[in-house]
């Protein structure tokens, strides 16, 4: 990525003249105004963000290859500006703005003329004592199409039943965030699909959040969000981040689930086929269920995994995950897993010689031989699985066991 900057003085001026000098004043607020074709809007924008910040602010603008005259509009208003060369998306323009912004607190606002300016200062007050602050469209929401109110309301309720994110108007266009924050756990959506990653990410990191109502107003110019198609990448993303942001609901949930169920179904299996009125279960049920069994196992302790490779880039530990992760707990797994592979093995073994010993005539305890390898694979498994946990473990950053 090619990256034009274009840097000028801070905005409403840099600095105070003191004793016949001039001191400049450190900036303490970066207004990140990602914007793209936004040269009908900015001109308002702009004055209005002028309007309420003084000279500890600054506004960079990064223009996310806009063919307009975006960029030339918040140049000749004295802010910072930097160009993409070509379109990238809202979240590569607010990538940008935060690696180059100057401020220790750090304010997007869509460059629309959709939200209020007035609630500039008011961010700023709030993340004084939080690390996020979410300002929530409480009113005006009739000036956000139908179809956008309803998605907001979908992913609202798919984001508190997946991620536990409380409240509403996740995908709101305007907050403000802790520079240290923000850098600590970094950004990677390119789309319109960065509010959903800020605010699991947020949460899954344990950092404080406040809210703001404020109110919602008409857009200038032309709409750049694809309802549809950004939809759908903002699903994606809210879906994808589970897999390391809630690794139970995504593995161990489900996991346990068609563990337990394979695990019943197998020991019924065991004594002969099931027949009932509807459906008859037999060897290939017995096979299915041996193999939901390592499969269901397997899915555990992929969420093991992924919640302790969770808590090696900074995100919070949950309890469960101290508990698995103790030095008890894995040590009792693999000595626990050597003996079921052992005796699975021996089980195995055992049915195989006794089958060769008889003349090697039709086998006719397959199923007995199926259960001891799914012992001798379960042992396997769990073994492997303590050695692994364990060497996660030790790169945990927020497990105080050792």
């Amino acid at each position: 990525m090619r990256l034009v900057p274009t840097e000028s003085l801070s905005v409403r001026g840099s600095s105070k003249k003191i004793g016949g000098h001039k001191r400049v004043l450190p900036v303490i607020t970066t207004v990140l105004l990602p914007a793209y074709n936004e040269a009908k809007a900015l001109p308002e924008v702009l004055m209005n963000v002028l309007g309420v910040i003084d000279n500890t602010y600054e506004i960079l603008v990064v223009d996310d290859g806009s063919s307009d005259d975006t960029a030339d509009i918040a140049r000749a208003a004295g802010c910072r500006v930097i160009r993409h060369d070509k379109n990238m998306g809202k979240g590569a323009a607010v990538r940008t703005g935060v690696s180059n912004a100057r401020g220790r607190y750090i304010v997007v606002m869509d460059a629309d003329a959709t939200y209020p300016a007035d609630a500039i200062p008011l961010t700023v007050n709030l993340l004084a004592d939080h690390d996020f602050v979410r300002c929530i469209r409480s009113s005006g929401t009739e000036h956000i199409p139908l179809f956008n109110r309803l998605g907001n309301w979908v992913f609202d309720m798919l984001l508190f039943g997946i991620h536990r994110l409380e409240g509403k108007d996740h995908l709101s266009g305007l907050y403000g965030v802790r520079s240290e924050a923000i850098r600590t756990f970094g950004i990677e959506s390119d789309g319109f699909d960065i509010e959903v990653e800020l605010g699991v990410k947020v949460r899954a990191y344990g950092l404080s959040i406040a809210t703001l109502p404020i109110g919602y107003h008409p857009r200038i110019g032309e709409k750049k969000l694809r309802p549809v198609h950004d939809g759908l990448r903002i699903l994606s993303r809210l879906m994808n981040m589970a897999l390391i942001a809630n690794p139970r609901l995504v593995f161990i949930h489900p996991g346990i689930l068609v563990w337990a169920v394979s695990g019943i179904l197998l020991v019924l299996l065991a004594s002969g086929p099931i027949s009932t009125p509807f459906i008859g279960l037999h060897t290939t049920a017995f096979l299915a269920s041996a193999l939901g069994m390592v499969i269901g196992f397997q899915m555990i302790v992929f969420g093991i995994a992924a919640g302790l490779y969770a808590t090696t880039v900074g995100m919070r530990s949950e309890p469960w995950l101290a508990i698995v992760s103790t030095p008890l707990v894995r040590r009792a797994s693999a000595v626990i897993g050597a003996g079921l592979a052992t005796i699975g093995f021996a089980w195995s073994v055992a049915i195989a010689g006794v089958w060769v010993l008889s003349g090697t005539g039709p086998f006719g305890q397959s199923q007995e031989f199926i259960l001891g390898a799914v012992i001798m694979l379960m042992g396997i498994h769990l073994t492997m699985a303590s050695l692994f946990v364990s060497a996660l473990s030790h790169k945990k950053r927020d497990l105080v066991h050792a």
